[in-house]
């Protein structure tokens, strides 16, 4: 049996919702060998060509422990190279490899997969009162 999604809270909506696009997009990056956290380091690292761990973490709000796991699986498989920082011995930068940036087009056509099937039947409008919405939300929880 299923329930009337309107009769549910709007924060177990809220997290219904999420369940469903995680779960959708997992299935999706699965196709590539790749996991979420695993797509979101790419695209971050390729939108800022190299960064530092704690950087990376930080951006993504991951903790420590989840992104040195994930860093050193990436790092094993080729997708990213460590190295030192020039002005500052004591921080390794983290950048994409040739591997890496071969695969930032698969995790873009799963973001615009993704975002089709999440915006169908809503109007450019909606859309952007939809993006207003999620970032003041984010600001109200900061």
């Amino acid at each position: 049996m299923q329930c009337d999604l309107r009769d549910i809270p709007d924060l177990g909506l809220m997290g219904i919702v999420m369940h469903r696009v995680m779960k959708r997009a997992k299935s999706k990056y699965e196709e590539f060998d790749l996991n979420r956290s695993q797509a979101s380091i790419l695209f971050t690292l390729h939108q800022r060509s190299s960064m530092s761990q704690k950087d990376l973490a930080v951006s993504l709000n991951m903790t420590p422990p989840s992104i040195t796991s994930a860093i050193r699986k990436m790092e094993k498989d080729g997708y990213i190279s460590r190295k030192q920082d020039e002005s500052d011995q004591r921080v390794m930068r983290l950048a994409l490899t040739e591997k890496g940036e071969s695969c930032i087009q698969n995790v873009k056509k799963v973001a615009e997969e993704m975002r089709e099937l999440i915006f169908r039947g809503m109007s450019p409008e909606e859309i952007m009162l939809f993006r207003r919405l999620l970032i003041q939300i984010n600001d109200n929880l900061e």
